[in-house]
């Protein structure tokens, strides 16, 4: 309704049916996440005609830019804000995968070998393993990557065409109307 939606919440009735929980842009990022296309894009606005002016384009491209260049910073350093998180799990993870290692290098030494026992400390060890892993590489390696997929879209966003056009009520046939 407003050109200030676009970047942030509008006041409204929390408990109306017709209340959007997302800002536009976070819409526009959402919609263009979920399809692979690298193509350019035409991000068409459209807007009661008492909120556009003159201006309105060339003010909204401006400040989509500098908002796609503020959250691509962002995500850079929360990126990489993972990636150190990631190396400071394995401070967790190495002493679980060596207590997990000793398990199961002490589970040959058990027997019966096919016993509960055996199976047990088996199994927990090698649990241990995985989970003293799994985690720091797991943050390491894939957490950053949902930023640099949004960086994409963004970088998408940042070179939009943007065309802001008046928002008419979709119209409603006669026959319809009359009953």
């Amino acid at each position: 309704m407003r050109p200030q939606d676009m970047f942030e919440m509008p006041q409204t009735d929390l408990f109306s049916e017709y209340r959007n929980f997302l800002t536009g842009i976070d819409f526009c990022i959402s919609e263009l996440r979920a399809r692979r296309s690298r193509r350019p894009i035409r991000l068409e606005i459209r807007l009661p005609p008492e909120e556009i002016e003159d201006r309105t384009a060339e003010q909204m491209t401006r400040t989509l830019r500098r908002y796609c260049k503020h959250r691509v910073r962002y995500n850079r350093r929360e990126s990489r804000a993972l990636r150190i998180g990631g190396v400071s799990a394995f401070r967790v993870g190495v002493p679980a995968m060596v207590v997990g290692l000793a398990m199961v290098g002490e589970a040959t030494t058990i027997r019966p070998s096919a016993g509960a026992l055996h199976t047990i400390v088996d199994h927990v060890g090698w649990v241990l393993m995985w989970l003293g892993m799994w985690f720091p590489l797991d943050q390491l390696l894939f957490y950053p990557l949902a930023y640099g997929r949004e960086d994409r879209v963004l970088r998408l966003l940042q070179n939009a065409e943007v065309v802001i056009a008046p928002h008419r009520p979709a119209q409603v046939p006669d026959q319809l109307a009359s009953r």
